[in-house]
């Protein structure tokens, strides 16, 4: 792969553009289900969209980045993974010592599926690709022409 300009460019940007992912992934989870949920549940609940989101943000999270790497795509994903695990993991631990954060304190919502709905999350986004790619590996040319669709 020749490293020029848009190579090292894609490499700057791609936390900035994961995070930028998450952002429109919140905005369009945040649609969906408040235009699904509001034609028949008043008030609006909340709960559904706190249980989704951190799944959603790790998926997305993983894939973004894993997308936006120029190479090395899936060394790129476990490091991801590892960042996302190792701020889980000080979160949680701030949760669990009643430790204050940014002035104020944290606590877990919806009983700490948060939590496990990221890490399950994490998990899928990262080995999705992986049995995605062994698919389309174990299909030979010659089979995809006879295949349906």
């Amino acid at each position: 792969m020749k490293r020029d300009f848009t190579y090292w460019l894609r490499w700057l940007v791609l936390l900035p553009g994961t995070l930028l992912a998450i952002i429109f992934a919140s905005f369009l989870l945040h649609w969906v289900l408040y235009s699904t949920l509001t034609g028949f549940i008043e008030p609006y609940p909340e709960l559904p969209e706190r249980i989704l989101l951190p799944f959603v943000a790790a998926v997305i999270f993983i894939w973004a980045g894993a997308y936006i790497a120029p190479e090395h795509k899936f060394k790129t994903a476990i490091i991801l993974f590892g960042i996302l695990m190792f701020s889980l993991g000080g979160f949680v631990f701030i949760v669990f010592t009643n430790s204050d954060w940014v002035g104020g304190q944290l606590y877990f919502e919806g009983g700490g599926i948060g939590p496990i709905m990221s890490v399950l999350g994490a998990i899928f986004g990262l080995f999705y690709p992986i049995l995605r790619k062994k698919r389309k590996v174990a299909i030979s040319p010659a089979d995809r022409d006879t295949l349906p669709g």
